[in-house]
């Protein structure tokens, strides 16, 4: 019974950390990449559209450099996505409001000698042009690409949700702390063959987005896509696989000093 109970909660181990690094990862990738390869252009644009005959072209550069890499940006993107995915998957009728981000975005990169003339109406154009571009691609998402996109935007949903996210965290937590109890320090062993699995796991799914990314690009993204964001995703693979090399000589180690000790 005890012999059942850990491999239970080994597996649990496993299979929460391995869901709640692709959940953080999917969402990073989705973001980070439609914000670098289509919405920041879009917002850039737009913004330098109110003040292209005003500044000069070094100052363009910069304010676009700075909107694309922009924190904002980041934000109105993570809205953009949530908005058309509830909207799209679930039927709802989600308001796509932004003027938040907008109203820092315009009071980071305005010039200031243009700030009093141009603030209200730049904030009225972006506002008006992001989310009209919101609201076009919702109403084509389903049309252009089939009933099988709502089922993938349900995925996502799923598992980007916040409490899909508590629940697997709480799953992670209560396998770690029910290993300790009941094998004190050779509880370090299922927690290191479970960031090795996640790692290896994480690595996959890497190698198989880079050898599908066209396919991706075209069916899924409609061929908007130039380069799919996998920065975080390298990350975690990283960092996954120290912590499992941390916890392998570690085991190692105890083991040593015990066999010392016999």
């Amino acid at each position: 019974m005890k012999k059942c109970i850990k491999i239970l909660l080994s597996i649990l181990l496993t299979l929460g950390l391995i869901l709640i690094t692709m959940s953080f990862i999917i969402e990073n990738i989705v973001v980070k990449t439609f914000s670098q390869e289509i919405l920041s252009k879009k917002i850039s644009g737009y913004f330098l559209d109110e003040i292209i005959y005003d500044v000069d072209t070094n100052t363009l550069e910069k304010i676009e450099y700075n909107i694309r890499n922009s924190k904002h940006t980041s934000k109105i993107t993570s809205k953009f996505i949530q908005t058309i995915t509830k909207n799209v998957a679930y039927n709802e009728n989600i308001n796509f409001d932004i003027s938040k981000e907008i109203d820092l975005l315009i009071s980071e990169n305005m010039p200031k000698n243009l700030y009093n003339e141009k603030v209200n109406s730049t904030k009225e154009y972006l506002n008006e042009k992001i989310v009209n571009t919101e609201k076009t691609l919702e109403e084509n998402l389903v049309y252009s690409f089939g009933d099988y996109y709502i089922t993938i935007l349900k995925l996502y949903n799923i598992l980007t949700n916040t409490y899909f996210r508590i629940v697997m965290l709480l799953t992670f937590i209560i396998s770690i702390i029910g290993l300790v109890m009941m094998e004190k320090y050779k509880s370090l062993k299922a927690i290191q063959i479970s960031s090795l699995i996640t790692a290896i796991i994480t690595g996959i799914v890497f190698v198989a987005i880079k050898l599908l990314s066209n396919f991706i690009d075209q069916r899924l993204a409609g061929g908007w896509l130039s380069n799919i964001n996998l920065r975080l995703m390298i990350t975690f693979i990283i960092i996954e696989f120290i912590i499992s090399l941390v916890l392998f000589i570690v085991i190692k180690k105890l083991k040593f000093d015990n066999n010392d000790k016999n």
